[in-house]
């Protein structure tokens, strides 16, 4: 028979300790019930839902993410580290006093699943309250207004897994697939157009302000962080394109680039602080606009070990145990802003991938920050060029031939980064990504970071702009 304690426990009753850790289990395990029937809760009920994202949550995230935004380094990844030598270093000591105790062999692996149950149901309850239910709020496109054509994902191919310039079948007499979906070609023509025009405005701006400057006329090489990679079809339709490029041209902007290559250096600490502070004022700003999002952004943070999750094909991380907005800081140039601004939204509660997405692109638009508006163009483009690559792979040359030489190196650079870590992690993370998405009510599970596409053509119909 296997004894839990050692043999100073009483024979009248339950030690003091038995009780302590008795009384643990019990908390831990209420705490877990009550965590899950919340979010069952919420997800029957999205004015539950709301109530509690929009007063709770709102309340805690602020709190914590504020106290948190005080540190410069990411918290959650010292507290990952902390964690997996916390548990080796519990288990080799449970073993030990086992020896030493004349403890039966079992007995440290129950005393190590004691304490991997108690923080398991912690980081559970950490979730559901400052993650999970958000779910199952009201969509950020819902409160803004916005009146979207459901199936752009399915009509156009927003997703990552369809062939490039691979048209589907329409109704061309109704406008409508075989589902009865509308199909919105012409307007996601005219949002890429659009995107074209903006990102070739920018990069012209910018060779303008280096031609103007005393010290050169172009600026050499720099001697210088979902989820993904998102621009395969734009990659594989265009890379003899992109690669008439050369390395001459890499613009500086304020020490980011434009036209980044192999050789141009990671971004410096001092640039990475800049930029997490530009992504706060550019979400806050945006807050003017949309009361949902008003308020304080805790400074989003770079993840010092991005290796780990440039493995996993991930460009940024929300830390529900911490409310810190985390991003790799190792990914090209143009998607840092925007992936900032992606992480920074999911603090205000808007999970759903699409929805930080479509969040991402009006805050670095919308931003009075040069680069953060070329990166917001360009990311964009990234979604609406794949769209359009596998409905009009002739209108996608077309436009896709129309972009300045600097932006298509941007995107050749992109694919070649993301390329490197091709393989089993990426591939297992993908799985993983895509059903815990599903899970959590996203049935396009990794393909909803697509679902952008819609929303943008919605703005765009009513607006004009993305701005």
């Amino acid at each position: 028979m296997l004894r839990f304690f050692s043999q100073t426990s009483s024979p009248k009753g339950a030690s003091p300790r038995r009780a302590r850790f008795s009384r643990r289990y019990v908390v831990a395990l209420l705490l877990d019930l009550l965590a899950l029937a919340a979010d069952q809760l919420a997800v029957r009920s999205t004015a539950f839902a709301n109530a509690y994202a929009h007063h709770i949550y709102r309340l805690l995230s602020l709190g914590i993410g504020s106290v948190m935004g005080l540190v410069p380094f990411s918290v959650v990844e010292l507290l990952l580290y902390g964690l997996v030598l916390f548990l080796v270093f519990d288990f080799l000591r449970a073993l030990y006093r086992s020896v030493r105790e004349g403890m039966h062999v079992g007995a440290p692996l129950l005393v190590f699943v004691r304490h991997v149950f108690l923080l398991g149901s912690a980081l559970f309850v950490l979730y559901v309250f400052l993650c999970g239910m958000n779910y199952h709020r009201t969509s950020f496109s819902e409160e803004a207004g916005l009146s979207v054509t459901i199936g752009t994902e399915r009509t156009l191919g927003a997703g990552t897994d369809a062939e490039p310039g691979m048209n589907q079948r329409t109704d061309t007499a109704t406008g409508a697939n075989d589902d009865g979906m509308v199909d919105q070609t012409e307007e996601l023509v005219a949002l890429c157009r659009y995107l074209v025009s903006e990102i070739n405005q920018r990069e012209a701006a910018f060779e303008a302000s280096a031609m103007s400057s005393t010290e050169s006329a172009a600026a050499a090489p720099l001697s210088r962080t979902s989820d993904v990679n998102e621009t395969d079809a734009v990659a594989s339709s265009s890379s003899g394109a992109a690669a008439e490029r050369t390395p001459d041209s890499v613009l500086t902007v304020e020490g980011a680039c434009i036209g980044q290559t192999k050789e141009t250096p990671k971004p410096s600490l001092q640039w990475l602080f800049q930029a997490g502070h530009a992504g706060q004022r550019a979400m806050e700003k945006l807050g003017q606009r949309y009361p949902r999002l008003a308020g304080h952004y805790p400074f989003p943070k770079p993840i010092l070990n991005s290796w780990i999750l440039s493995v996993q094909q991930t460009t940024g991380v929300y830390s529900p145990f911490t409310v810190e907005a985390n991003y790799n800081r190792d990914i090209p140039y143009y998607d840092l802003p925007f992936t900032i601004c992606h992480e920074l939204s999911h603090l205000r509660g808007y999970m759903q991938e699409e929805e930080a997405n479509f969040i991402a692109v009006l805050a670095t638009i919308g931003a009075d920050d040069a680069y953060y508006n070329y990166s917001g163009y360009v990311s964009a483009w990234v979604y609406a060029g794949n769209a359009l690559a596998r409905v009009d792979a002739d209108a996608f040359a077309s436009l896709y031939g129309a972009l300045n030489a600097r932006t298509r190196q941007d995107l050749l650079y992109n694919n070649q980064y993301w390329q490197q870590f091709e393989g089993k992690p990426a591939e297992v993370h993908e799985k993983v990504n895509d059903a815990y998405l599903k899970a959590q009510g996203q049935t396009a599970g990794t393909a909803s970071y697509g679902h952008v596409t819609d929303l943008m053509l919605a703005y765009f119909a009513e607006h004009g702009t993305l701005k």
